[in-house]
């Protein structure tokens, strides 16, 4: 067990991490919204399905893979499958199953809003961190994940 001022130090750290987690998701969905009429776990799902072999996921899978919701993952599919970005495709091998694959349409729009969304994440989170602090976020979040299948790759340098 570590000394109680470690655990004061990892629980404080864990409450500034939790903000500053929180203010940037905010903004990121703020310019999603503004720029381009796209919430931000809409952009998460069609990511997930983008990078997801075939492009396509069965629904719990797709419901684990994401980083924003674990509830309610019919109704927004059936929203997102309404605006023509992803649609249901039948298993081939099992009857019961459907996959939820991502559409020319939905690959459009993750293409049209890449841009803007990488130059969103320097505006609100890179600009703030050296090369140390960077290296020092992977390395923690490395260690945290080690034991975790992340759903989808994280692109290397």
């Amino acid at each position: 067990m570590p000394r109680k001022s470690q655990l004061d130090r990892a629980d404080q750290s864990w409450g500034w991490l939790l903000f500053a987690h929180a203010k940037v998701l905010n903004a990121l969905e703020a310019d999603l919204l503004e720029q381009h009429d796209l919430p931000l776990i809409w952009f998460d799902l069609l990511n997930r399905l983008r990078e997801a072999p075939e492009q396509r996921m069965r629904m719990n899978d797709l419901k684990d893979a994401s980083l924003f919701t674990k509830s309610g993952i019919t109704r927004l599919i059936d929203r997102i499958e309404t605006a023509g970005f992803v649609t249901r495709v039948r298993s081939s091998q099992d009857r019961r199953g459907v996959y939820v694959a991502i559409t020319r349409a939905g690959n459009d729009k993750i293409n049209q809003v890449w841009p803007d969304h990488v130059t969103s994440v320097w505006k609100h989170y890179g600009q703030y961190l050296d090369a140390d602090d960077i290296d020092a976020i992977e390395t923690a979040s490395r260690k945290i994940l080690a034991d975790t299948d992340v759903p989808t790759a994280i692109p290397e340098a």
